[in-house]
């Protein structure tokens, strides 16, 4: 029992301090002065704050436009080898198929008179 006053006791006192700061910004002058102050600061940061978000939100967006450059370029790149890889290949699908088709008749044409003899 004697921790659950405690616990409770803890929220009791921030709202007594929270309610007399409350009560100085808005019951007098000084207060009010502060209160304005305090407001015109704020404002002052949040417009620093979003000028920096718009110079930041720029910056991000030049640089992934250079990363989608460089990336662009290197897919090309890879394609353009790719393409060449495939262009050797295929010129060489002639002369494979010539060589199957040369032991292909060898070994028919060995068998075939083998077995004749």
């Amino acid at each position: 029992m004697e921790n659950e006053k405690g616990n409770n006791l803890a929220p009791f006192i921030a709202g007594v301090i929270l309610g007399a700061a409350l009560t100085y910004l808005f019951a007098n002058k000084e207060g009010q002065k502060f209160k304005e102050k305090l407001v015109a600061e704020g404002a002052k940061i949040l417009g620093t704050l979003g000028e920096a978000t718009q110079t930041a939100k720029g910056e991000i967006e030049q640089i992934a436009e250079e990363k989608k450059e460089e990336l662009a370029q290197e897919v090309s790149h890879d394609l353009e080898e790719a393409k060449e890889n495939v262009e050797t290949v295929i010129r060489q699908v002639p002369e494979q198929v010539e060589k199957i088709q040369k032991k292909g008749r060898r070994f028919f044409f060995s068998k075939r008179h083998g077995a004749e003899s």
